[in-house]
């Protein structure tokens, strides 16, 4: 292929990248344009977050007494009351606070937030959340302080069966034989409860009297104090697992309705009971300290310009030709650095965007090394020459790779920042300049081929 083709090619290739990385790719969606590649995931330091502060509730409750001092329901002739708090100090526990904040943390995790940062004071039980702000976080502090206690009540009102019975939960759905779609909660008990769903099976059923009047006996499923619904049973449960209907349709819509508050019960049930009443004292949402408002980030912005403008001269100034096309090198590098880091799904941090400033002056110096060689190089060693400084100068950055890798798989997000966007740039940037850079700096020059 003719050199100037070949170079015309990629030139294209860049622009095309470039086009895609800064502005986007918009297809026809209903009345609107939608850019079907995705926005940049921002951490909670550059997007603003959610304070949430959480602790055991301090209010009090009515109990009542009879004249000779048992507890009744209302209050009794001669009797007496007082105010008693609902959570008694034998729950309020540093055990009982930690048990709260796992459970809290297990919550935040099973609607897929795992950006978070947590803090516990064992004193008072005090618990302060700091979560992202977007479209669940006002779902997600519902289910921060949210007890997550499931009861199974007679007409009465008395517990036969609790949270505390439950080994496993979890929903699903199935085709009837109408042509309905049901959904269900599958309860399993635990050992120990076993015989009692048997009794309760066996004894709130459907049933008339001699007389033909109904005497079907149900039970109250309740969560958290509100009622999910009346069961009657119609078989005998022997071997401890419930499966509790929802409802059934054939609407798409309802039924994805149904599986919505199902998996909401499971993610407030499966990880346990929080041990104590739980009050919210802060839900606020605190802004970044870089938003564009406050000037840091469009200073920051017009430094970096400024930087790799200055570097870019230079580039131009000492290798003319060679500079120029390094230049284009390295814009395409970043614009394809960006495009696969956003269809990644990488979340961009300070210490991400630190790293991205880190992949641009390695991939710098790569090309000033890249140019500095050819610029000294034989015509007839030209390729050669390219071919080994590349290889030494990949095997210099061999240890970035590795830090890469070795902070990808860390616990903290702003690490796995770091570490994913270098593992990525420095893959790309192994790739791209094998077969971009290589090739427009083997064509700058129709002698040094």
């Amino acid at each position: 292929m003719d050199r100037r083709l070949k170079i015309t090619l990629i030139i294209l290739l860049i622009i095309l990248l470039s086009m895609i990385s800064f502005a986007g790719i918009f297809v026809q969606n209903a009345n609107f344009m939608e850019n079907i590649i995705p926005e940049y995931k921002l951490g909670m330091d550059l997007r603003g977050y959610r304070a949430v502060t959480l602790s055991p509730s301090n209010e009090t409750e009515t109990v009542y007494y009879d004249k000779d001092g048992n507890v009744v329901e209302e209050a009794a002739e001669d009797g007496t009351s007082e105010q008693v708090p609902i959570n008694g100090e034998d729950v309020l526990t540093k055990d009982n606070y930690n048990k709260a904040k796992d459970i809290m943390e297990a919550r935040l995790k099973a609607l897929g937030i795992e950006e978070y940062i947590t803090r516990l004071n064992e004193n008072s039980g005090e618990i302060t959340f700091y979560i992202p702000e977007d479209d669940m976080t006002d779902m997600a502090t519902q289910f921060l302080y949210s007890r997550g206690m499931m009861t199974v009540e007679d007409e009465d009102g008395q517990v036969l069966l609790d949270s505390s019975n439950l080994k496993d939960i979890s929903v699903g759905y199935r085709t009837l034989n109408t042509g309905y779609t049901e959904v269900y909660l599958t309860l399993e008990m635990k050992e120990d409860a076993i015989q009692k769903l048997k009794e309760i099976s066996n004894t709130y059923v459907a049933s008339t009297n001699e007389e033909g009047e109904d005497t079907t006996k149900s039970v109250s499923v309740k969560i958290d104090g509100s009622e999910l619904q009346t069961h009657t049973f119609e078989n005998e449960i022997t071997d401890g697992v419930w499966e509790l209907s929802l409802g059934e349709s054939t609407n798409t819509s309802t039924i994805n309705a149904y599986l919505n508050q199902g998996a909401t019960i499971v993610i407030l049930l499966e990880d346990g009971t929080i041990p104590y009443e739980v009050q919210l004292d802060q839900n606020r949402f605190i802004k970044s300290d870089l938003s564009l408002e406050d000037g840091i980030i469009p200073a920051i912005v017009i430094g970096a310009v400024l930087l790799i403008a200055i570097a870019f001269i230079v580039l131009i100034v000492r290798y003319k030709k060679i500079g120029l096309f390094g230049i284009i090198s390295f814009i395409g590098y970043i614009a394809l650095l960006l495009i696969v880091l956003r269809l990644t799904n990488v979340v961009f941090t300070i210490e991400g965007i630190a790293g991205i400033v880190l992949l641009g002056i390695l991939n710098y110096i790569l090309l000033v090394y890249l140019s500095e060689r050819l610029k000294k190089a034989d015509v007839a060693d030209y390729k050669n020459t390219f071919n080994k400084s590349f290889v030494q100068i990949l095997l210099v950055l061999v240890p970035t790779m590795i830090i890469g890798v070795v902070f990808s798989f860390a616990t903290w997000l702003p690490a796995i920042s770091f570490g994913t966007i270098v593992f990525w740039g420095m893959f790309i940037s192994a790739i791209y300049n094998a077969v971009i850079t290589r090739c427009l700096f083997l064509n700058s020059n129709k002698n040094k081929v």
